[in-house]
């Protein structure tokens, strides 16, 4: 094709396209062809050529071009890091007067992109440019946030900073005091995560903007509201608990279970169907998502938080990158009430918690303090003596959120009354067809705090859940299914208590 004195640099795009690898080296009669050619034309090219083969991925290129032959270099090209970045878009916006700032913005904001898409955001800032004459940094963000998660929408940017219900400054805090009851210290915590996330303030320190918004380490008995606040986090951020996303962990205890989160490699079964995480990013990006029990995940699951929270992405087994720059990530764990470590060793982290509990001498505020630092220690002595992973809980950070026992009369009184209004609320829409409603009387709540208090102590929220299924559902299917049976409609059902017994009657 060229004379062997010309100095020629031959490039063949997409080799792994042109002759994919095949695992078992069994070719089509076409394919083998092709082959046995690029290995003759590697094995005899002349010192003054060179061959360039381009592949999108080094896995999928046929062995027989590199194995045992000391004539080829496989080379990964890294995606542009940050010098190149500001390198690239410098040279062409500060000829058309764009600030330094807003050049370093999107030198920052631009990580993980490949090439070709810094390519098109640059035309794509030219042409706001052009059209516009000036550019501001909400400009620059939509422009990235289109080729780096398909969308321009910033739900983020809407969220009021003064005014009932949800100002950030003035009334985000009691938007959510006022549903989730007794955890003042993890709700203040939240809210001051969420301003530093809204200013545009996370990730200065380290010189990185593509992490996620925040990241959370829940630590407490269960039961007292981890994955309600993270539920409410949810609604407060994009108006919607369909943006909160959970993953029980204790499902991720082997290796192999990695490839249900990032999808399974080429060839193996459950490939076409990627992985449960990183798909559930992609069609939702701004999302809170809940790794539950995060100690019982196999270390290698861990290396993967330890990507999400550094860069702010993961790649899937596809090859495709996945950003998690619009989320928050929350891990829950009961760490601190265990009797067993993950190694099957004896701990007494529950004997040291019940201490402090039944220490009559403490005050109850210096009672919560204590148990707080229970936590927070029992969490750190994990990540650092138990499991080593120091560098997962840097990332942390001062992020570790104990949460309090709801052992209070006036906790335990607002939880009740909390989940009585729950139910009526969910029986009205589940019956709206119907026109059925229904409502407790006030002295349903005093009979749930005489009869129960001790169980929401002990298991939270959870167990009071599991005392209304067992005592209002059947009094409630009883009434139900007489109102079926006389097809009667638009009843109102009233739980009332009636010598020491919950009762439902119809009107």
């Amino acid at each position: 094709m060229k004379s062997i004195d010309e100095r020629t640099i031959f490039v063949i795009n997409y080799i792994d396209k042109i002759t994919g690898y095949c695992p078992d080296g069994m070719y089509s009669q076409d394919t083998a062809e092709l082959v046995t050619i690029i290995q003759k034309i590697i094995e005899n090219i002349s010192e003054n050529n060179r061959l360039i083969m381009v592949s999108l991925r080094d896995t999928m290129v046929p062995v027989e071009y590199y194995t045992n032959s000391p004539r080829v270099a496989v080379m990964e090209i890294p995606l542009p890091d940050k010098t190149e970045r500001h390198l690239y878009y410098s040279t062409s916006l500060s000829l058309n007067n764009v600030q330094s700032d807003q050049i370093d913005l999107l030198s920052n904001i631009t990580e993980g992109l490949y090439m070709k898409d810094l390519e098109n955001i640059l035309s794509d800032v030219l042409a706001e440019i052009d059209e516009n004459g000036e550019l501001s940094s909400s400009t620059l963000k939509k422009i990235v946030n289109r080729y780096r998660i398909g969308t321009e929408e910033d739900p983020w940017s809407r969220i009021p900073l003064i005014g009932p219900p949800k100002g950030l400054i003035d009334s985000a805090e009691n938007w959510f005091l006022e549903r989730v009851i007794g955890q003042d210290h993890a709700v203040r915590e939240i809210v001051n995560a969420i301003k530093k996330a809204r200013a545009g303030v996370v990730g200065l320190a380290s010189g990185g903007q593509s992490k996620p918004k925040a990241a959370f380490f829940f630590a407490g008995p269960t039961g007292v509201g981890k994955t309600f606040l993270a539920k409410k986090l949810a609604e407060y951020l994009f108006d919607t608990e369909e943006a909160f996303l959970r993953f029980d962990m204790s499902e991720f205890k082997e290796e192999h279970t990695v490839s249900k989160l990032i999808g399974s490699p080429p060839g193996y079964i459950g490939y076409d169907e990627g992985g449960q995480l990183t798909k559930a990013i992609k069609n939702r990006p701004f999302s809170v998502i809940l790794f539950d029990e995060i100690e019982k995940a196999h270390p290698k699951i861990l290396d993967i938080f330890l990507q999400i929270l550094d860069d702010g992405r993961l790649t899937d087994s596809r090859g495709q990158t996945v950003f998690f720059t619009e989320s928050v990530i929350i891990f829950t764990s009961n760490i601190g009430t265990r009797t067993v470590d993950s190694r099957g060793n004896p701990v007494s982290e529950q004997n040291e918690l019940d201490d402090i509990i039944n220490d009559r001498s403490l005050s109850e505020s210096e009672r919560d303090r204590r148990v707080r630092e229970h936590f927070t220690r029992a969490v750190r002595e994990f990540f650092t003596h138990e499991i080593s992973r120091r560098e997962l809980l840097n990332r942390i950070g001062s992020h570790i959120i104990a949460f309090n026992y709801l052992d209070k009369a006036n906790f335990q009184r607002g939880i009740i009354q909390s989940k009585l209004e729950d139910l009526s609320d969910n029986f009205r829409d589940k019956f709206s067809n119907k026109g059925y409603r229904l409502n407790f009387q006030e002295e349903v709540v005093d009979y749930f705090l005489k009869k129960h208090a001790d169980s929401i102590s002990e298991f939270g929220g959870r167990g009071l859940v599991n005392a209304l299924e067992d005592e209002v559902g059947h009094i409630l299917a009883d009434q139900l299914l007489f109102a079926e049976d006389k097809g009667l409609r638009d009843i109102e059902f009233s739980v009332y208590v009636n010598g020491g017994a919950i009762e439902c009657r119809r009107s």
